[in-house]
């Protein structure tokens, strides 16, 4: 009986330490790095609709509009897409479009660098986006934004964004 007890403690430290160990000293490499940074989540919906003013895009394709979101985070939105390239043995004819977004608010606005994934046959759209320059309260922001949105019956789209916005403390 002695033994069987001895038995069952060891194996009860034997598993606490495999459970404390890879926390304690993992690493974290995965994560983003946000020492010095205060991050905060955004989530916001936007609506927009194609423009030809102020379009600098390649192929001639911007959308600007509106967006409101959660912490303030509301504004004005500028798409211009940089290209529309076919996938690569897609049978479902979905495109890459990588673009610029930028979206300004009263205090301040992000810039991202996205790229999507377009289904024309649906009009579904997704993406990730990286913030490459901020102003106002955004200045030296980093983070990612994803979107997932869909072309309305009138033209115009719908979309909705979330991610991470870090800015310096």
């Amino acid at each position: 009986m002695e033994s069987r007890n001895l038995k069952s403690r060891v194996l009860w430290v034997l598993l606490s330490i495999a459970m404390v160990v890879p926390t304690t000293f993992a690493d974290d490499g995965d994560k983003p790095k946000t020492a010095g940074l205060e991050c905060g989540s955004v989530f916001a919906e936007e609506h927009s609709a194609l423009i030809t003013t102020g379009c600098n895009s390649p192929v001639g394709f911007c959308a600007g509009g509106t967006f409101k979101g959660n912490h303030g985070f509301r504004g004005t939105s500028f798409f211009s897409a940089i290209s529309f390239d076919p996938i690569t043995n897609d049978p479902q004819g979905r495109q890459v479009v990588p673009g610029v977004s930028t979206y300004t608010t009263d205090d301040g606005s992000i810039t991202i660098s996205d790229v999507s994934v377009f289904d024309v046959a649906r009009g579904t759209f997704s993406g990730i986006g990286r913030i490459v320059q901020g102003t106002g309260r955004f200045a030296g922001a980093t983070g990612d934004i994803f979107t997932a949105g869909r072309l309305l019956a009138d033209g115009s789209f719908i979309n909705e964004l979330n991610g991470d916005i870090c800015v310096p403390k």
